[in-house]
């Protein structure tokens, strides 16, 4: 008779549980964050209807914020498939061992 622990990797499971809480609250909210700098940064409508002055500085800290959103959403991925990876080119890739 089996036992559960064997079929089951704790481990691996807390793993899973930990990483999946910090991406399902950072991500969206570093991305919130992204926009309200965006936003800020785009200025204001004058009462004369003039153009707005930018905030270069705010948006740029918003483009860094997407792009930090954007690697680490191409990581998870990588991350994800790098078994295949490995498997199909034959190269280690992220801790995988090629077949």
């Amino acid at each position: 008779m089996s036992h559960f622990s064997d079929w089951f990797n704790y481990q691996a499971s807390l793993r899973i549980l930990i990483f999946s809480m910090l991406a399902g609250a950072f991500l969206p909210g570093m991305f919130a964050l992204g926009l309200r700098f965006q936003a800020v940064g785009s200025g204001e409508v004058s009462p004369d209807g003039s153009p707005p002055h930018k905030n270069p500085v705010l948006l740029g800290i918003a483009w860094v914020i997407y792009a930090i959103v954007l690697a680490v959403i191409l990581f998870a991925l990588l991350y994800i498939s790098r078994d295949f990876i490995a498997h199909q080119t034959g190269q280690a890739f992220l801790g995988a061992k090629p077949k």
